[in-house]
């Protein structure tokens, strides 16, 4: 087989799993037990994956959560930004049950929230917003002068010398084509200063997706999970971030500024203002190639170093 035979095969492949993933079915809400305040606008329910450990990418639900919102929402109404708590760790081994609730639909503003439930145990709440664009000021922050995408190493060509780590990244990047400005995840530079490092990449989904507005939204939230927000919380520290170690998102933020193509090269541009007390802050931009600031991230997550055997 050749190898632009095996480029489009495996294209393929990625995009049948990321709408897959994003194919949601829908439940029944009589077989659900819940006793709510508002009204009840869908259940669905997200398949898991038997890719990289059992515990639930934190990306994949808040997708599949915001996924299931979206489907109760008027057409013209794209998401504008989603807040996510993760409440108990998910086992990516098994569906997860998404019940939405209509908190408002206003003149221009839809409002939802999502419990996301596995074996009837709430793991995971989402609050999203969807919004009828308007008119009003503009304005962004410029995006940084990097190299385009094709003058960045790949991630095999990064991790050419550490077969293990490119395996292990490679797992649980499997959708995605990321190609890194500077060390891959979890590497350290010398000189770098804890609180001032960048962590940046291109990425893109590794295939061409559907025409369909909320299957990209749902793939950008898979990327604005990547390990890279890890990475710039960590960054700047003495020692490498080891295999004992313990980064656990405990919530997660994305403001979509405007609809975008996520199978289209993005700029991840992240940095980390502030660790302590066992947890960590990062925030990151997300930039089309034409500079246009497309969605602004900000994740909180736990970071236990644990001493070496």
């Amino acid at each position: 087989m050749s190898g632009a035979a095996t480029a489009a095969d495996r294209a393929r492949a990625v995009v049948a799993e990321v709408v897959g993933l994003l194919d949601l079915a829908p439940v029944e809400p009589a077989t659900v037990t819940t006793d709510r305040l508002v009204p009840v606008a869908g259940v669905f329910s997200g398949r898991g994956t038997t890719r990289g450990s059992t515990r639930r990418y934190g990306g994949l639900i808040a997708a599949q959560a915001l996924t299931a919102a979206a489907h109760t929402v008027r057409p013209g109404r794209p998401v504008h930004s989603l807040h996510a708590s993760f409440t108990r760790p998910g086992d990516s081994r098994r569906p997860v049950t998404y019940l939405v609730e209509t908190l408002r639909d206003g003149p221009s503003i839809s409002t939802r929230r999502v419990v996301a439930l596995q074996r009837d145990t709430p793991i995971f709440f989402l609050t999203a917003s969807f919004h009828q664009p308007g008119v009003g000021p503009a304005h962004l922050r410029p995006a940084p002068e990097v190299p385009p995408p094709d003058e960045v190493p790949t991630l095999a060509e990064l991790l050419a010398d550490a077969p293990a780590r490119l395996a292990a990244v490679q797992d649980m990047l499997f959708a995605f084509e990321t190609r890194y400005l500077g060390p891959p995840p979890g590497a350290r530079t010398v000189g770098e200063r804890a609180g001032e490092a960048h962590r940046r990449a291109w990425v893109r989904v590794a295939g061409r997706l559907p025409d369909d507005g909320s299957l990209h939204a749902g793939a950008l939230v898979l990327i604005s999970d990547l390990p890279l927000l890890l990475s710039a919380m960590v960054a700047g520290h003495a020692t490498e971030w080891g295999p004992g170690d313990l980064g656990v998102s405990i919530d997660h933020t994305v403001w979509f500024h405007r609809p975008c193509r996520a199978d289209e090269w993005l700029l991840y541009d992240c940095d980390s203002p502030w660790a302590g007390a066992g947890r960590g802050l990062a925030t990151g931009r997300l930039y089309a190639r034409d500079g246009d600031l497309v969605a602004t991230v900000a994740q909180e997550g736990l970071l236990l170093t644990r001493p070496a055997r």
